[in-house]
């Protein structure tokens, strides 16, 4: 009769210590979108920042609850365009630097949110609303882009801007400015938003 052959406790538990090891690294591994997610540029309010194919500077923000703008044709009365929370602008300069193109932005807020710039014409500047406007190669763009947001998600927001006018693209910059979004800043931006904010043409001619 054969004897039993005696366990090789140290044997299994290195083999045991080296699966989990193996699941632990696995784990560990960053995901197929955490690889190719857009790289992130960081920027604060008032300073330029450089990405791959544009640069951007964030001037200042502000808050209204809706916007006066011009009629849609000569001679018609102005418009008032509410927001469905409230609108907060954000006064940029844009400057494409490699290639002519679009610059998209979007707001991000504490908890991953994300809200995508109004449409140009939402409101309607001829001109002034960057959202889906064409940028020339090593031309400056003065303008705004306009966010319809929820007032409660303001606070930790950021804003982020990107090459092209759909979403972020995958292992491209994406610029994420510090605006100063905090909780005092957004309660002070908050008082002073004007109930509706005249965004007219000045003079005669509208």
């Amino acid at each position: 009769m054969s004897r039993a052959r005696p366990v090789r406790w140290g044997l299994v538990a290195a083999t045991l210590l080296s699966l989990a090891l193996i699941v632990a690294l696995r784990a560990r591994q960053p995901s197929f979108d955490e690889k190719t997610a857009p790289m992130p540029v960081a920027g604060t309010i008032g300073q330029p920042v450089q990405a791959r194919t544009f640069s951007i500077k964030v001037k200042r923000v502000k808050l209204a609850h809706a916007y006066r703008v011009d009629g849609r044709s000569r001679g018609d009365p102005p418009r008032e365009v509410a927001a469905d929370g409230v609108w907060l602008s954000a006064l940029v300069e844009a400057e494409r630097s490699r290639s002519s193109g679009y610059v998209g932005a979007q707001l991000r807020t504490r908890d991953g949110r994300r809200f995508r710039a109004a449409p140009n014409g939402r409101p309607d500047l001829k001109g002034f609303n960057l959202t889906d406007t064409y940028l020339a190669t090593g031309l400056p763009a003065g303008g705004a882009y306009f966010f319809d947001v929820p007032a409660e998600a303001l606070d930790g927001a950021t804003l982020q801007f990107f090459d092209g006018n759909g979403a972020p693209a995958q292992l491209d910059h994406l610029v994420d400015v510090d605006v100063g979004l905090d909780a005092p800043n957004v309660e002070s931006l908050l008082a002073e938003a004007a109930p509706v904010l005249d965004l007219t043409t000045p003079g005669p001619a509208r």
